[in-house]
């Protein structure tokens, strides 16, 4: 089993696993997710002054999450102009961070069962040469921090660096259907332990904040 299918298996296994999404990222400067909960007030500023209209509500309404500021990277990633950050008035997005190389939404991680350039480079090492699949590149061709961020390995198989922003550009250019063959791991949301929104609900639950 691959890498991010054991991510998808490991997201899925809790109850209520729509807060547990692969490619569904808080704005960039986002704390700690428990305490981004406590402080984000849902005013919408990050959401009004996104010149990309890449940040978006919530789409669940029934909870604690409703209205809260969210990045879906399968429809549109960030582009990393951190005009958000400054105008967050609670500290729910660090207004310290300006610089976009500074900034960790997530991490892409690469699907190599589904990967055009893995199937092809696979097909290269098998010996097998029957034009079913052509190269890619448009994850690494996307990303704003190319050669840094991502590069290409044996100048075909894109990989990820420590450097990647999680800025979700390379899932949302990637042409694999239905699944992309990179997905971003957001921050702060990955394990029952780190998601804020079922931890808040226990405080408010025991009467606490």
């Amino acid at each position: 089993m691959s890498l991010i299918n054991k991510i998808k298996l490991f997201l899925n296994s809790f109850d209520d696993n729509e807060y547990y999404r692969i490619n569904r990222m808080r704005p960039p400067g986002a704390v700690d997710e428990k305490l981004f909960m406590k402080l984000c007030v849902r005013c919408s500023k990050c959401i009004e002054i996104c010149p990309y209209r890449v940040i978006k509500r919530s789409d669940l309404t029934k909870n604690l999450e409703a209205g809260t500021p969210y990045i879906y990277a399968e429809e549109k990633g960030c582009q990393l102009c951190m005009n958000c950050t400054s105008v967050c008035p609670t500290g729910a997005l660090d207004n310290k961070l300006t610089y976009f190389r500074d900034t960790r939404i997530g991490v892409a991680i690469v699907d190599d069962t589904i990967c055009l350039n893995h199937l092809l480079y696979n097909q290269e090492e098998a010996g097998i040469a029957d034009g079913t699949v052509a190269v890619c590149n448009q994850c690494f061709n996307s990303c704003p921090l190319k050669f840094d961020a991502i590069y290409l390995e044996d100048m075909i198989l894109p990989t990820i660096t420590d450097k990647c922003t999680g800025c979700g550009i390379c899932t949302e250019s990637c042409p694999t259907s239905p699944q992309k063959a990179i997905n971003i791991l957001p921050n702060g949301m990955a394990d029952i332990n780190s998601a804020g929104y079922k931890q808040y609900l226990k405080r408010i639950e025991k009467g606490g904040r």
